[in-house]
Order: C-alpha cells, then sequence, then structure tokens
C-alpha cells in the first residue's frame, strides 16, 4: 500500500512551486503530477529541460517519487490526432527526465465505441513501446459525457484485455464512478479489481466532481477499503486542498486496521 497526493490539491498554482510546496513543506513522497491546467500541469509541456531536470534533481534528493497524469484537452488515445502525437512525444519526454512510476491518461472520446477501445488500445500499446521498462500505463475511468470512452469499468478492463501486458492497470476514480452510478457503485468498483492499480480518492454526492475529503460525501468509503484491504495499490488523494487529502489519507490508516468507522472520524 502507498499514499500519494495529487497536485491538483495546489490546482492554482504553477506546477514547479505546487510540486515543491508538496513535497518541502508538506513532506509528501509520492506525488502525481497532474499535467492538465493552463496556469497548473499543462505548464510543463512548455518548460525548458533544465527545469524539469532541476525538479527531477529536487525530487531524487528528497526520496520523492512521481505519476504523471497526461493533459486532458487535446490528448484524444482513442481517436488519436497530429495534436495527440504530439503532446504524447512532449510527455515522454517529461515522463522519462523525471522517471515516473506511471503515466495515467483518460481516454477520451470517439462517437463508436467500439472503435474507440480499439483505438485506445493501439495507441496504449505504442506508449508502452516507447516508455522506460519499470514505467507502469494506467487508464482512468471518466464521468458520462458526450462519445466519452473509458465512463464504464466494463471499457476500461476491454482496454486492458486488449493491451494484454502486465505493466498496464485501472486507476479506479472513486468521483467519477460514484456519479455515473450511485446504486452500483460497489459491483462497478469489483469490475476493477482484477486489474487495479490504485484508486484516486475524493468523494462527492453523486451529481458532480467536487473533489471533497472522504466523508464530505456520500461515496460508501468503508465498505470499499473493506473489500480492498491488503491490496497493494497505491491511495492517491486527488482532492480540492491539501487539508482535505491529508485528512482523507488519516482516515484511509485508520480504517484500514478497522479501528473505526470512516463517517464517524470527521472531526
Amino acid at each position: 500500500m502507498g499514499y500519494s497526493i495529487s497536485t491538483y490539491t495546489l490546482f492554482a498554482l504553477p506546477i514547479v512551486p505546487a510540486v515543491e510546496a508538496l513535497m518541502l513543506k508538506g513532506g509528501w513522497k509520492s506525488i502525481e503530477i497532474m499535467g492538465e491546467g493552463k496556469y497548473h500541469g499543462r505548464l510543463l509541456l512548455y518548460m525548458e529541460r533544465s527545469e524539469i531536470e532541476n525538479m527531477a534533481r529536487l525530487a531524487k534528493v528528497n526520496d520523492v517519487s512521481f505519476g504523471f497524469h497526461l493533459p486532458i484537452e487535446g490528448f484524444n488515445p482513442a481517436s488519436p490526432d497530429e495534436e495527440t502525437e504530439q503532446i504524447w512525444k512532449k510527455c515522454l519526454s517529461i515522463a522519462k527526465m523525471l522517471e515516473v512510476e506511471y503515466v495515467l491518461f483518460h481516454l477520451g472520446s470517439n462517437p463508436s465505441i467500439d472503435g474507440g477501445l480499439k483505438s485506445a488500445a493501439d495507441f496504449s500499446k505504442k506508449m508502452l513501446q516507447e516508455l522506460p521498462e519499470k514505467t507502469r500505463l494506467v487508464i482512468e475511468n471518466v464521468p458520462d459525457a458526450e462519445n466519452a470512452i473509458g465512463t464504464s469499468i466494463d471499457e476500461l478492463v476491454s482496454v486492458i484485455q486488449m493491451i494484454d501486458d502486465p505493466s498496464a492497470g485501472i486507476m479506479l476514480d472513486t468521483g467519477h464512478c460514484y456519479i455515473n452510478g450511485q446504486a452500483g457503485f460497489l459491483d462497478e468498483c469489483r469490475k476493477a479489481y482484477p486489474y487495479l492499480y490504485g484508486l484516486h480518492i475524493n468523494d462527492n454526492h453523486g451529481s458532480s466532481d467536487e473533489h471533497l475529503q472522504i466523508g464530505e460525501g456520500a461515496i460508501p468509503f468503508q465498505s470499499l477499503f473493506q473489500e480492498l484491504k491488503g491490496r497493494p495499490i497505491k491511495y492517491v488523494f486527488e482532492t480540492n486542498t491539501v487539508d482535505r487529502a491529508e485528512h482523507s489519507m488519516n482516515l484511509v490508516k485508520i480504517n484500514s486496521w478497522g479501528m473505526q468507522d470512516v463517517k464517524h472520524s470527521i472531526t
């Protein structure tokens, strides 16, 4: 089990100050870099190589590892075009410089579900061929939207099975999953378990992607954590503030040992 924090918690900051704050002030040893946001992670695509190398050196000195959430806008493996290829080329270079543990991405969109799944799997295979051998490739479920690919766990599983490589896995976003179906939330989560790399942990009330801390919304985290207890997965806290991430991490630790109920842990 590993605990990580997303730079989404400091989305208002440019990516370098955000990473430095989480690393140096927050003491986090695992950070998922959010590659989206015009004034946040998207800046990585336009940085000088020396700036990224400086961030990599600082991480090594402080024994910090990175995950890399690739950009969302313009990156469309489900229907790849020249922009998708160019974004990937830049991100591959960044991933290598930062020696990331994994690259994470949304599958994108395509009017044809079957076509989108096939294209996403083919592009994922290309990505794996180009990534360093130790870097994992991780796909994430997304909220329902027109032509979106990867809204269901079944679609993610289909892509993973087509990739057919042990280096590929699923990052289950709890918030997205709950928005897409409250009544069948746990049943949907269970479909990901055989391929599960980690969880994006954030709470909501089922209607929008609020990125709240555990217990502020309605997601049944206690049941989910009980089912995943003891599994060697990564818990990535993707809340809208650092305080919410830290609070959620403490609740996960408490619940993992079965000491008390998540809902009754909120102060």
